[in-house]
């Protein structure tokens, strides 16, 4: 039997008009991602190809768009920042990738603890310090906490 919490308003959207309705081909980001704290740690580009992986991905989570693509789409201008944010996806558990194709993992039953976790940073193909020594892109260390900062509600 389902049960509702009646005590929180349900928002209505804006638009009624504009709701989305699944057509084709689907894709979900597990709750889990951001409630759980899968995202600490991944700087941005590594977040935007985790979405980007997802929404491109077949309902067995695999992709096979090029990495030419994906760096369009990304708007990566070398080559190994998107190799380094494969690496990095891949080190966490979250994507594998073989012969040019990707798939999206159903997420561990916990994340990884926020760090770096490819070995030998220093002689990847990323061609960047360890992320100690880089800024990070944005000011917000997670999705989570930018959501929270946003006011979205935690339970949908």
């Amino acid at each position: 039997m389902l049960m509702v919490d009646m005590s929180k308003p349900v928002p209505r959207p804006p638009r009624p008009d504009r709701i989305r309705r699944i057509r084709g081909s689907f894709s979900w980001i597990d709750h889990r991602f951001l409630r759980e704290g899968f995202d600490e740690g991944l700087d941005q580009l590594e977040k935007l190809l985790y979405f980007v992986l997802i929404a491109v991905s077949n309902r067995d989570g695999v992709s096979f768009y090029s990495d030419q693509r994906l760096s369009e789409i990304l708007e990566v201008r070398f080559p190994h920042e998107l190799a380094g944010a494969r690496a990095q996806l891949t080190a966490r558990d979250l994507i594998a990738f073989e012969n040019g194709v990707y798939q999206v993992l159903a997420l561990p039953a916990r994340p990884l603890p926020p760090g770096r976790y490819c070995s030998g940073w220093e002689t990847d193909t990323r061609g960047t310090a360890p992320a100690a020594d880089r800024p990070e892109r944005r000011g917000w260390q997670s999705l989570h906490d930018l959501l929270g900062r946003l006011g979205e509600p935690e339970d949908e």
